[in-house]
């Protein structure tokens, strides 16, 4: 089967160098294939596979076959071009016919690219109907510097410089043209493009050569610029080789070098570089070029130090200076011999006074640089010398320190290195007497890192000085330096100086320098500072030193200086209650303590210090507090006024109970006569003489007829027996006792009786005294009146007493109106008496007749008795008692017992007669004097 093929081909005139004309020619040609061997491709694009220069314009073409637009039933409108997989803007093509598509690029990268010709069949379906491979690149540029070597014997080696890379295969060859005419190529290795070596055999030499290299790539060719040369005379020959190095006798700063000369032509003369350095250092030195320029295999190398290890090495070239210098040679090790040491080795001290009579001296001295030992050194030499004395001390040392115990005077240290071959000069030290002052310091002190080191830098005083001397130590602690101490000497002419060891950075170290006068150390002075500086390690340590209400005192201790790591700059406090923005407070390095003011009573804060150096703060842990409710004085400030009111309201109420303390009495604590308690049997034998005495008496006890003691009580008793002995007077006690629980109110005589006066009792000591005795004294009222008193009449005299008991009144007492005598406000023109005597008969008179037997029953008083019933009376008398008498009436009993009811009648009321009794007195108001029985 034939398929008809169309080839398209874009042809381009150019008109007037303006237009461009694309003509598609379309021939179409029969050619039969086998449709089993052939598919047709559904586009082309020309051209295929484009080696383009970078930076350069590409125009290609998309044709579309005509089956695939039939099938496709699509155009050249609907191609799209893509490089990279990146979709090229439609600004950058267009469309020739319903088969072509062109476009236009410039090209801005180097290397490959794929290139692309894609259709859009539908909205979502895309088909890329073909693609080239671009590749871009640079021609190669012309190469440069063409120069060749000569290794004699070995090879002759040219080299060039290739210029810009091309980024596509470049060949390179080598061309060399001989006199003769003859043209020898050489290709170089794939990769090298920029040497080649010709080896000996093909070396041409005393022959003029023409030399130059081309190079080929795709885009272009270039060729460098030809050199004539004849081969022996760009001859680098082989270094020569040092085979000793010795020494020179006696002589200890000579050295012999000896060497064996490279392979050269024999016409060929050389000249050489010989050069040498101390060895562990980089500074060469090189013998001068005229001593050397002749053509030799050995030199002596002078002005060397003794005892000193060098490095030597050497390289040639031809005399006449136009050939190429070898390379240098391996170095050969050379020692010089040794020599006296050029000086003493420095020295320095550490004193410490051990009293005012001795000190302790520590001297120390550095081992000699090996540019000063001159050798090994074996010893040294101290003499010490005291000024203004002839004693002198030498001390052979073999170590680098020394300890001595010394006075206090000024001494004169000398010091000396011995080697093998001599004794160095005497380094001398003074140590100033301590009573003497310190010459002048330096005057200006800094210290500052540089470079991992840390420079002294210092102004030098007035005086001239002989040198000077930097100590330091690490300070772990603050003005104390425990650890050792270094030091290092520097020259009088010197003005700065680094530390060369034992400086570690984050230490703190103390800087001294001393100037020294002809040896004599100056004042010191001296700084701190730190290689290097960081945070510190931990914050401080913070303690409340005191809290209050809106305010509270915060101090914290100062870092440990092996834990500052660098100088505090600042003390920064933040601190905050509960959830509210924190507070910061920015404190001076120099203080350690703060008071926090303007806080909230009763509120728990949260505080932290932070320690800054220049590379930042280290925070401590955080405290917590509470302020106080009250601030100082406020809690006084409210108890006190409230105590002193109170003592001033307690004051005034004491002050004012014992103003009205009788009204007080009256009516809280009234003395009140207890009748239970009272022994109205005690009758004694004592009673009834005192009463006949005072009978037998020529003057009458009671002259105006009163009754001098009238003791009420109840009793039973029969008409025909008597209360004769003791026996019989207890029952009438306890039928007392038992009525009293009921008559605990009674207020006696003056409260139950129109007759009372109200009197104060006995006195405090009186009631003590009374109830520490078991059997005490009980006082009843006593009545006085006239014989002539009658209801309607005034009497001529009343005395009323008030007992001392505060025994409760009996039950007829309370009861006035129950009484057997009447009531007081009807009073009787007759009243009955009963009277007690010593046997214990009772007799009944009548209170307006005088008793047949008042003689007889006062008879038996004694004088004594006599006087006591004469105290009784009182002289006062009561107005309320006017018009009123005492009753007595017989109270009948079933039993023919006379049932007797006696009032104003007192008893003792103590059985025993030893007992001290109280007697109302009329003597003097509210107390009563104490009578014994």
């Amino acid at each position: 089967m034939s398929r008809p093929v169309v080839v398209t081909t874009r042809i381009m005139f150019h008109q007037w160098g303006r237009l461009t004309l694309v003509v598609n020619l379309y021939i179409q040609i029969s050619v039969c294939f086998r449709t089993d061997s052939f598919i047709e491709r559904p586009a082309y694009i020309i051209p295929e596979s484009p080696v383009i220069k970078f930076g350069s314009q590409l125009e290609a073409s998309c044709i579309l076959s005509d089956s695939f637009i039939k099938e496709s039933d699509v155009d050249a409108n609907q191609i799209f071009w893509k490089l990279k997989e990146n979709r090229i803007p439609e600004d950058h093509f267009f469309t020739v016919n319903s088969t072509v598509s062109n476009i236009t690029l410039t090209i801005s990268i180097v290397g490959s690219a794929l290139l692309t010709c894609n259709v859009q069949l539908n909205e979502d379906q895309v088909t890329t109907v073909f693609g080239i491979q671009i590749t871009t690149g640079l021609p190669p540029d012309k190469p440069k510097n063409l120069s060749c070597i000569t290794y004699y014997d070995k090879n002759m080696t040219c080299s060039w410089d290739p210029g810009r890379y091309t980024y596509l295969p470049t060949s390179y060859r080598l061309k060399l043209s001989i006199a003769s005419g003859e043209l020898r190529p050489y290709e170089l290795p794939n990769g090298v493009n920029n040497s080649f070596a010709i080896l000996y055999p093909h070396i041409h030499y005393f022959v003029l050569n023409t030399i130059w290299v081309e190079a080929n790539n795709d885009l272009g060719s270039a060729k460098s610029v030809p050199i004539h040369l004849d081969p022996v005379d760009v001859i680098k020959p082989d270094p020569p080789v040092i085979y000793l190095v010795q020494q020179v006798d006696g002589i200890s700063t000579v050295l012999d070098v000896k060497w064996v000369n490279p392979a050269v032509p024999v016409t060929y003369k050389l000249k050489y570089n010989l050069r040498y350095r101390i060895l562990d250092t980089q500074e060469w030195r090189q013998v001068p070029p005229e001593d050397t320029e002749s053509h030799r295999e050995s030199f002596l190398v002078q002005n060397m130090k003794p005892f000193t290890d060098y490095a030597f090495t050497i390289r040639c070239k031809k005399n006449d200076g136009t050939e190429y210098w070898s390379d240098w040679s391996s170095e050969e090790i050379g020692k010089t011999l040794e020599a006296k040491p050029l000086r003493g080795p420095p020295i320095w001290r550490t004193i410490e006074n051990l009293d005012t009579q001795k000190r302790r001296i520590h001297f120390m001295w550095k081992e000699l640089d090996k540019s000063d030992a001159n050798g090994i050194i074996l010893g040294y030499q101290m003499t010490i010398k005291e000024k203004n004395s002839l004693k002198i001390q030498r001390i052979a040392i073999k170590d680098l320190e020394y300890n001595i115990t010394l006075s206090q005077a000024e001494y004169e240290i000398t010091l000396i290195a011995s080697n093998s071959v001599g004794n160095s000069s005497n380094e001398t030290l003074i140590v100033p007497a301590t009573w003497k002052s310190a010459l002048p310091p330096v005057k200006h002190l800094s210290v500052y890192p540089q470079d991992g080191q840390l420079i002294v830098e210092w102004k030098p005083p007035v005086s001239a000085v002989s040198g000077y001397v930097i100590e330091w130590c690490e300070e772990s602690r603050k003005d104390l330096c425990p650890g050792p101490l270094y030091w290092q000497r520097e020259q009088k002419t010197a003005n700065k100086a680094f530390l060369k060891e034992n400086v570690m950075p984050f230490k703190r170290y103390r800087i001294t320098i001393y100037p020294l006068y002809s040896g004599r150390p100056g004042a010191p002075l001296s700084k701190l500072t730190y290689l290097q500086q960081d945070r510190p390690v931990n914050g401080p340590l913070v303690h409340l030193k005191h809290v209050g209400k809106k305010e509270v005192e915060l101090m914290w201790n100062e870092i440990p200086v092996n834990e500052q790591r660098g100088f505090i700059t600042n003390y920064t406090i933040f601190y905050k209650n509960g959830n509210v923005n924190e507070s910061s407070i920015v404190v001076n390095a120099k203080y350690q303590e703060i008071i926090l003011n303007s806080l909230t009573g009763n509120t728990l804060y949260v505080v932290r210090v932070m320690a800054s150096t220049v590379k930042g703060g280290t925070n401590s842990s955080e405290v917590n507090f509470t302020t106080l409710n009250f601030a100082k004085g406020e809690i006084e400030a409210i108890v006190v006024p409230i105590c002193l009111g109170f003592l001033l309201i307690t004051m005034l109420t004491i002050l004012l109970c014992f103003n009205k303390r009788h009204l007080i009495k009256k009516y809280v604590w009234p003395n009140v006569p207890d009748p239970a308690n009272s022994r109205v049997v005690e009758w004694s034998s004592s009673t009834g003489n005192l009463i006949q005495n005072n009978l037998s008496s020529k003057e009458p006890m009671n002259p105006d007829g009163f009754i001098s003691d009238v003791t009420i009580i109840e009793a039973d008793v029969d008409d025909k027996k008597y209360l004769s002995n003791e026996d019989e007077i207890k029952p009438l006690t306890s039928l007392k006792k038992g009525k009293s629980t009921s008559e605990e109110h009674s207020s006696g005589i003056g409260g139950s009786s129109c007759m009372s006066s109200p009197r104060q009792s006995v006195s405090d000591s009186d009631e003590s005294e009374s109830v520490q005795n078991t059997t005490s004294t009980v006082q009843y009222s006593t009545v006085i009146v006239s014989g002539s008193g009658y209801r309607c009449q005034q009497p001529s005299a009343q005395v009323f007493t008030r007992s001392e008991s505060t025994q409760p009144l009996l039950e007829n007492e309370e009861k006035p109106d129950e009484h057997a005598y009447g009531n007081f406000g009807s009073c009787s023109t007759e009243v009955k008496r009963q009277y007690f005597k010593q046997n214990g008969s009772i007799r009944e008179t009548n209170l307006n007749e005088s008793h047949p037997n008042e003689a007889e029953i006062l008879g038996d008083m004694n004088e004594d008795d006599s006087f006591r019933l004469n105290q009784m009376k009182v002289s006062d008398q009561s107005p309320d008692l006017e018009g009123c008498c005492p009753t007595v009436e017989d109270i009948p009993s079933s039993n023919d017992q006379t049932v007797v009811k006696l009032e104003f009648l007192g008893f003792s009321a103590g059985l025993e007669t030893d007992q001290q009794s109280y007697m109302p007195q009329a003597v003097k108001h509210n107390s009563y004097m104490p009578q014994s029985k």
